[in-house]
């Protein structure tokens, strides 16, 4: 049975370059007849079908690393020579629809190759279009072969709509709707952001963001808590609050969009960064260190083309900036100065310094926290090795004098002192390297 034409015209897509045609006078195209072969957009007399027709055309764009016209058809040439021998090149030429240059190349039978066929190729920017003819013998293809050359000056090319600037779309959208406080249409607006832009890592990373943010307000009689607003009587006694209370399971469904969105775009260390975050602002140390071990893991198998925010490289090589980020994740912990919280700061410190022995700061932290329980020999040797790494930190020959005074060691926190002041005579450190020079004097 024929297939009934259901459109004039038909869009071929690629992935640089896109175009639309339409069927000449007698002719039909077709957008489902030909997918099993992997053409979206044939054509064929009316009357007849795709399967059955003396005459077919298919419309196509060439692989994405074919962006000369020239070179794609010296390629597909040497390619088919065996089969096809060696065509007549540009029979004829001229411009589709909108003024792309085209020509045409003929391939007439030969004993390996029963069909004629003409071929139309099309310069696009960016990439190649072509359109082939194709007769079963050399009567219907003397009949039909004009045809090919009408569907060339039909032709109009289509811009492809990048997934950035679909991406920028929705987000200039989100931000009209946060502006107009239209939270119902919010939700909607990011699932459709990921389902049409499932290659935009920002469509998660707002999606996540939003929902981790997602506040519901609370009015009732507790005293206000920080950030909350105060309610009072007409005597200004307080009488209550108003809190802004995370929405329930937002912060949960936040995580899980990270979640997703480090499998999907595992290069991006800010989704990896942004998932531990939202750990530590839970209260889920577990979690953020095992997220912190596996986007170390990922970055020392993949240490090229790592991105950060906006999918810009990173500013340093991957061995600098990974561990100084580990490190402000240690700093959060160390600077809630309890032991537990101490702990955590150790364990962070102790992943950096097994994956980045080259950096030093994480062992001045780790002898720091053994200065801070008193283990003195071992937070000596880390501080040594922080300093043998890296001789250039004053600091470090601060942290190594102050642990040998506790360690009745004066010899040495003299030297580590005078070494201190040398380094840096008038630095941020050289008044405390004094004044313990002058008490070691006492001694």
């Amino acid at each position: 049975m024929p297939a009934q034409e259901t459109s004039g015209g038909g869009i071929v897509h690629g992935p640089k370059a896109s175009f639309n045609i339409s069927a000449p006078e007698g002719w039909v195209l077709d957008n489902e007849s030909g997918k099993g072969q992997d053409l979206p957009c044939v054509l064929y007399p009316k009357a007849e079908s795709w399967s059955k027709a003396k005459t077919v055309m298919y419309a196509k764009v060439a692989s994405p690393q074919w962006e000369g016209v020239n070179a794609f058809v010296e390629w597909a040439i040497q390619g088919m020579k065996a089969k096809h021998g060696i065509p007549k090149e540009k029979i004829a030429s001229g411009k589709t629809k909108d003024g792309h240059d085209y020509f045409i190349n003929e391939y007439p039978a030969t004993k390996t190759y029963s069909q004629w066929e003409r071929v139309g190729y099309i310069q696009l920017p960016q990439g190649v279009g072509y359109i082939v003819l194709s007769s079963r013998d050399q009567a219907s293809y003397q009949k039909d072969s004009g045809a090919l050359e009408k569907v060339l000056k039909t032709l109009v090319y289509i811009e492809p709509k990048s997934e950035v600037a679909s991406g920028q779309e929705f987000a200039h959208r989100y931000r009209q709707l946060l502006d107009q406080h239209a939270e119902a249409q919010i939700e909607p607006l990011l699932t459709e952001w990921r389902e049409k832009a499932p290659d935009d890592p920002d469509a998660w990373i707002t999606s996540a963001n939003y929902y981790f943010n997602e506040r519901q307000t609370n009015i009732s009689t507790k005293p206000p808590g920080p950030g909350d607003i105060e309610l009072t009587d007409k005597k200004g006694k307080v009488t209550g609050s108003i809190s802004f209370e995370q929405v329930e399971g937002s912060k949960k469904r936040a995580v899980d969009l990270l979640e997703e969105a480090t499998t999907k775009f595992p290069d991006h260390l800010d989704i990896w960064c942004g998932l531990a975050f939202f750990y530590q602002e839970s209260g889920d140390f577990e979690n953020e260190l095992s997220t912190l071990k596996k986007m170390v893991a990922y970055t020392r198998e993949h240490p090229a083309q790592l991105k950060w925010l906006k999918g810009e490289p990173l500013s340093e090589p991957a061995d600098k900036f990974v561990p100084e980020k580990l490190r402000e994740y240690g700093l959060y912990y160390a600077k809630k100065d309890n032991p537990e919280e101490d702990k955590r700061w150790f364990q962070i410190s102790t992943l950096t310094m097994q994956q980045y022995p080259n950096y030093a700061e994480a062992f001045n932290d780790a002898a720091m926290y053994h200065a801070g329980i008193h283990e003195w020999q071992k937070a000596r040797e880390l501080a040594e090795k922080a300093h043998q790494i890296d001789p250039k930190p004053a600091l470090y020959l601060i942290n190594l004098g102050n642990v040998s005074v506790e360690m009745k060691d004066f010899s040495n926190a003299r030297k580590y002192f005078e070494e201190a002041l040398k380094l840096e005579p008038n630095g941020k450190y050289a008044q405390e390297a004094k004044e313990a020079l002058r008490n070691l004097k006492k001694k």
